[in-house]
C-alpha cells in the first residue's frame, strides 16, 4: 500500500522533520527529544527520507508504521536513541516487523499485549515486505549516528526481485563501538558451566530478577535457539552478546579453561 505521486506524503502528523523524497533511509529517535534536536541541526537531509520521534507504543508505532509503508522508496527504519524505560517503543516495531499482528490487532511484547487498531494488514504487509529495520537504539552518539546514516543512505529505489543481471547492493561500515548500555525489556542470562554434568547451563531471569527458564545443554547453538523460540530476547545487541558467551562457555567446557561470564 503506498501513495502516489500526487499525494500528500507524510499522510500521518508528528514530530518529525523531512529529507529528499529520493532517500531510502527514516529515522527515528524513539522518544530521545535532545537527540533528534542534535540530528536535526547536524545531519544533512539528504541523507533521510524522514527523521522524527516516536514517543509512544500504540498510537506513535501507528503513525510511523503509516508514514514509512506510505513512502514506497523508504527500505530501510533505523532506531536510535534512548527508548522509553515505562514503555519502550524499539521492541514493538522489532515485533511487528517479525511476526506482524494477529487477529485482534495486537501483539504480544515482554510480557504485555500492545494493541495497533489503526493499522490495516496492507499497512503491514507492505512494512514488514519492504523496510528493514536497523536496532541502533540506545546509540545516543550523534557522531556514530552520522557516520552510519552516511553508509545506510545510498539510495536504493523500491524493493523489487532481484535478477541475475542487477548486481546486488551492499553498505561498507566501519566497525564503530557504542558504550551506551539499554537493558533488554525481556531480562537478562546468567551462563556457567557444570563441569560434574559436562552441561552448559543457561539461566533466564524477567527485569525484576525472577529466575523465568533453565536451558541446559553442550552446544552453544542449540542453546541459544531453544532462548530465541521461547521469546526470552527482544534485542538484537543481546542476542549477539548471549551468542558470544555461550560460544566461550563451550570452547570452556571442550577444553576445561576457566569460563567467567562478561570477562573480555
Amino acid at each position: 500500500m503506498s501513495v502516489s505521486e500526487n499525494e500528500r506524503w507524510p499522510i500521518e502528523p508528528g514530530d518529525y522533520m523531512l529529507g529528499s523524497p529520493e532517500s531510502p533511509l527514516a529515522i527515528s529517535t524513539l522518544s530521545d527529544e535532545e537527540l533528534f534536536g542534535l540530528l536535526a541541526k547536524r545531519m544533512d537531509r539528504g541523507k533521510y527520507a524522514i527523521l522524527g520521534m516516536t514517543r509512544t507504543q500504540n498510537i506513535g508505532v501507528e503513525k510511523l508504521v503509516r508514514n514509512v509503508a506510505a513512502n514506497p522508496r523508504i527500505t530501510l527504519l533505523a532506531l536510535v536513541g534512548r527508548d522509553s524505560e515505562e514503555a519502550p517503543v524499539a521492541p514493538v516495531i522489532l515485533e511487528l516487523s517479525r511476526r506482524g499482528l494477529d487477529d485482534d490487532l495486537g501483539l504480544l511484547v515482554g510480557g504485555r499485549r500492545v494493541r495497533l487498531s489503526n493499522l490495516s494488514p496492507e499497512e503491514v504487509d507492505e512494512f514488514r515486505r519492504r523496510v528493514q529495520v536497523v536496532d541502533l537504539s540506545g546509540s545516543r552518539d550523534p557522531e556514530v549516528i552520522l557516520r552510519i546514516a552516511d553508509g545506510l543512505s545510498a539510495p536504493r529505489g523500491p524493493t523489487a526481485a532481484p535478477t541475475r543481471s542487477s548486481p546486488a547492493r551492499y553498505v561498507k561500515l566501519e566497525a564503530l563501538d557504542d558504550p551506551d548500555v539499554v537493558l533488554d525489556s525481556r531480562g537478562f542470562f546468567i551462563i556457567y558451566v557444570d563441569r560434574a554434568r559436562s552441561r552448559i547451563i543457561c539461566e533466564h531471569y524477567d527485569p525484576l530478577g525472577r529466575k523465568t527458564a533453565e536451558i541446559s545443554g553442550t552446544s552453544a547453538k542449540a542453546i541459544y535457539k531453544t532462548a530465541i523460540r521461547m521469546g526470552l530476547l527482544s534485542r538484537l545487541d543481546h542476542a549477539a552478546y548471549l551468542g558470544r558467551e555461550l560460544a566461550r562457555a563451550e570452547c570452556s567446557l571442550s577444553t576445561g579453561e576457566e569460563y567467567v561470564q562478561d570477562r573480555a
